[in-house]
């Protein structure tokens, strides 16, 4: 595993494997007559193609470039290198006991010592390691000419060429964002259970009301429940404000106090969840004067397009005794959200070029590499919770 050691690793087949569930071309995660009537797009071709790419016909009429720039989510989690380099390590205060005062008693014939030594208690964190990939596309010179009718046309070919590229690379980094994010919950769930709050049971602890993922959004319930979970989660953030030992995990014998004031604050929350509370009328979960400034995203969906609201991972997480443990594969379902401290996970590109290769001037052709390393963290030692919805007994 070259995450975690001082070398790099190769992520094209896993980045692969996030981009075809993420776009749907996977559909399971880590399985009326209108067609007569419609005119829709295929592949089977009713004339000749190219003789180079071999899917693009000759020219018969008009061309329709299909093609539209894609931005990319959860953007909130990207840092420059200035907060993160190749290996970076995080130092951590530890607070120290809280003594006596030793001004009382006071006793005749007896000193009372200053120079008595108190060091102060830190914890080193370490983070080591890059991924890297590439993606390259070949340009063609002239064997394309027969498809288009004019060089503006073959212009606007290439322009649509490289936007796909750019719109591939652009999903790739939200590849990357959406792994980042699924292992801090996986993470969480294998080894900071104690920071994965089932709402449906805190919901019953309060109300004594029974809801199930299946009956949480009917009409009957959905409005107390989402008006609940408003306030909840607003509670959530005042508790994360609070200077304590909970919501991460700690070192045996140096625990550390962390506070998560709103500011510093990332909350990315399940669509579907977000969008009932919107239909109810209730103002945006995030609109309040005191949650204004949290960097709130809704999530469509955590892993897979066909199953929006569970994961299926194998985390890496940091034990008690402060050393790492790979788990097996580890499943959260019903996931309503994630609020996390800015430093509690993120990337950083730290290195993304491209080059030409220059023409082949026997093939006529030139071939274009773009090239990335990026370091991608979690610190289960920052402030950390999931909220999921499951049954419960």
């Amino acid at each position: 595993m070259a995450v975690n050691e001082l070398s790099f690793a190769q992520s094209a087949a896993f980045l692969t494997d996030l981009y075809e569930q993420a776009t749907g071309q996977k559909s399971t995660i880590a399985v009326v007559d209108s067609g007569s009537f419609t005119t829709v797009a295929q592949m089977v071709l009713k004339t000749g193609y190219d003789t180079v790419i071999s899917s693009i016909s000759q020219v018969l009429s008009r061309t329709i470039f299909s093609v539209r720039p894609y931005t990319g989510k959860f953007k909130g989690i990207f840092v420059d290198s200035e907060r993160w380099g190749n290996i970076t390590r995080k130092i951590n205060f530890v607070d120290g006991d809280i003594e006596n005062d030793d001004r009382e008693p006071l006793t005749d014939g007896a000193s009372v010592d200053p120079w008595i030594i108190n060091k102060p208690k830190v914890l080193q964190t370490n983070f080591y390691g890059l991924t890297k990939y590439q993606r390259h596309i070949t340009i063609f010179r002239d064997q394309l000419d027969v498809a288009f009718s004019s060089p503006s046309e073959f212009s606007r070919f290439i322009s649509g060429v490289m936007q796909n590229v750019m719109d591939q690379l652009e999903q790739i980094k939200e590849a990357e964002a959406r792994n980042c994010i699924i292992n801090f919950i996986a993470g969480k769930a294998a080894g900071d259970t104690g920071n994965v709050i089932n709402v449906l049971e805190e919901y019953y602890n309060e109300t004594g009301v029974t809801l199930t993922p299946a009956t949480m959004y009917s009409d009957t319930n959905y409005i107390p429940f989402m008006k609940w979970l408003y306030s909840y989660i607003n509670g959530l953030t005042q508790k994360l404000a609070e200077r304590t030992i909970k919501y991460h995990i700690n070192v045996t014998g140096k625990e550390l106090h962390r506070h998560t004031p709103a500011r510093d604050l990332k909350a990315y929350m399940s669509a579907r969840a977000m969008n009932a509370i919107d239909s109810i009328g209730l103002p945006s979960i995030f609109g309040a004067d005191r949650l204004k400034m949290i960097d709130f995203e809704p999530v469509v969906f955590w892993q897979n397009i066909d199953d929006a609201e569970k994961i299926v991972a194998t985390p890496t997480v940091l034990l008690s005794d402060g050393t790492l443990e790979k788990k097996t594969s580890t499943t959260v379902e019903n996931i309503i959200g994630v609020l996390f401290d800015r430093d509690a996970l993120g990337i950083t590109r730290k290195s993304e070029w491209m080059m030409s290769s220059g023409m082949n001037p026997r093939g006529g052709y030139e071939n274009i590499f773009y090239h990335f390393s990026m370091a991608m963290w979690n610190d289960f030692t920052e402030n950390g919770i999931v909220l999921v919805a499951d049954t419960f007994e």
